[in-house]
């Protein structure tokens, strides 16, 4: 029930078992130290030894073998370090474009999907487990195009390999019907050898309160080869069931809390997990500061409108676009509108008195080419260096896509453009024009695409190097009326 525990599975299966298919969990242990990570030490990660012991129930309660797996050094150096120099970047005050960002690790959910889950783990169990297939908990769905089984000797999980891949073109055929500007998608394979053996297409979880695409977008499409996600066609509880996609008649379909319940799972009614895994209940600025190179800057609040100095703050670090500032003694309620230099304050939060802020509210982003993770359409070759990305932008022309630019966010329309680079060391960058106004894009967060009428196909995702100008520096308001909602619970927005 948890992304974290994983399952490798091998589905040749041995002789003497009684089960068709031989399964074996892993428990994936990330960094657990206050410096660089050991093996053994337990400060870190506050949750991890929980989380192994209730993976330890599960596993004596199925009657299948655990192993215990640590990949800290991986994720101290391909996550967490990155992750902390962006930090660092950050809390310095550095005079620059508050606009722009040279940051590249979005967030460690996001990180950790890329390197570790579907790096490390996998290549750990497919090699040293030697693992057929990988099955984890997300709530997202894989479409193994061309699945054959001709390689699995199971029958019971080639028939449900089958039986899920027949569903899931169904599903993604239904949801290009009638968009004839999107045919591309399912034909974006342009030599033979792709054709005959096209990646696997990520595609969003039927319970779309719990989808995880969003973070699942940094994975290179290669790495979901041989991945299985057995939850992604189920409601995780009967709550969840309204928002679950009704091709799958969820309304009489079992959840996964009941399947829990039903096979006495030990873990059944535990608690979603929700935040950072590592750093759980402590406070995120706190914890993260021990690691920085050096204290946080500290600097001013400013009002965007006024040009005032409203407060005091310890670092900017601390606070992203569009979240609350909250200032000691300040009379009004304030939120913050971007971050940035005034005078000799090279560390200024600029602020404004509206969660509605024309100064929150753009309706462009761009992100590096090189930087965009496409998902599903094809591969780089030596005879075509664009394999991987929408024929139509390689020939120069936009694209109609959905987006979103936080997790669960409901999507919006927009039109994606290439505009190439005349430097011979840059492909130039993807522009993400929205038709209504986005609040608190955020450079170095994750911008991902989808397609569908129903945004059931995910296309990729990669962090946001600018955004464009606000509202505010346009000289424009805004009303309810013409906004896109922030998230699933802008009820303000979702009303109007």
């Amino acid at each position: 029930e948890d992304p974290d525990k994983s399952n490798a599975t091998n589905t040749r299966g041995k002789q003497s078992s009684p089960n068709p298919i031989d399964t074996t969990a892993t428990h994936s242990l990330p960094n657990n130290s206050s410096s660089k990570p050991s093996s053994n030490s337990t400060t870190f990660c506050q949750a991890s030894e929980k989380e192994y012991t209730d993976a330890q129930s599960v596993a004596q309660h199925l009657s299948i073998p655990l192993h215990r797996v640590s990949f800290a050094s991986e994720y101290w150096i391909q996550v967490f370090e990155p992750f902390v120099e962006s930090l660092a970047f950050k809390s310095k005050g550095t005079k620059t474009n508050s606009n722009q960002s040279e940051l590249t690790m979005p967030n460690p959910d996001y990180g950790c999907n890329t390197f570790i889950k579907f790096g490390a783990m996998k290549k750990y169990a497919m090699g040293q487990m030697n693992a057929d297939f990988v099955a984890t908990g997300h709530y997202a769905q894989l479409w193994h195009r061309g699945y054959t089984g001709d390689n699995d000797s199971s029958g019971v999980f080639r028939d449900w390999m089958m039986e899920t891949s027949r569903t899931l073109e169904q599903n993604v055929r239904s949801s290009l019907e009638g968009r004839p500007e999107e045919e591309w998608v399912l034909n974006n394979q342009r030599t033979a050898s792709q054709k005959d053996n096209p990646p696997p297409m990520l595609l969003a979880g039927a319970d779309r309160s719990k989808d995880q695409s969003y973070f699942l977008s940094g994975v290179k499409g290669e790495a979901f080869r041989n991945v299985i996600f057995p939850l992604g066609h189920l409601a995780k509880s009967q709550s969840a069931n309204t928002n679950a996609d009704s091709s799958y008649n969820n309304t009489a379909q079992q959840t996964v809390r009941d399947i829990a319940h039903q096979a006495a799972i030990p873990t059944a009614s535990k608690r979603d997990s929700m935040g950072i895994c590592f750093i759980g209940k402590r406070n995120f600025g706190q914890f993260v500061s021990q690691y920085l190179p050096e204290p946080p800057a500290p600097g001013t609040f400013v009002d965007v409108d006024t040009g005032e100095i409203v407060g005091y703050h310890e670092g900017s670090m601390h606070y992203t676009i569009g979240q609350g500032a909250k200032i000691s003694g300040a009379s009004a309620r304030y939120f913050v509108c971007g971050k940035g230099s005034t005078g000799d304050d090279g560390n200024t939060v600029f602020v404004c008195n509206s969660t509605h802020h024309p100064s929150l509210y753009t309706d462009e982003l761009s992100v590096d080419f090189d930087a965009f993770n496409w998902i599903g359409l094809g591969e780089k070759s030596d005879t075509d260096s664009f394999g991987h990305v929408p024929y139509p932008l390689v020939e120069g022309r936009p694209i109609k896509l959905l987006a979103r630019t936080r997790h669960l966010q409901p999507l919006a329309q927009c039109t994606v453009s290439w505009q190439r680079s005349r430097d011979a060391n840059s492909l130039g960058k993807l522009t993400v024009q929205f038709e209504k106004p986005m609040r608190a894009i955020t450079p170095c967060q994750v911008v991902s695409l989808y397609a569908g009428s129903d945004g059931l196909i995910c296309l990729g995702g990669g962090p946001i190097k600018g955004r464009g100008s606000s509202y505010l520096e346009r000289g424009m308001d805004v009303s309810l009326s013409m906004l896109h909602p922030a998230g699933f619970n802008d009820l303000s927005v979702l009303r109007s």
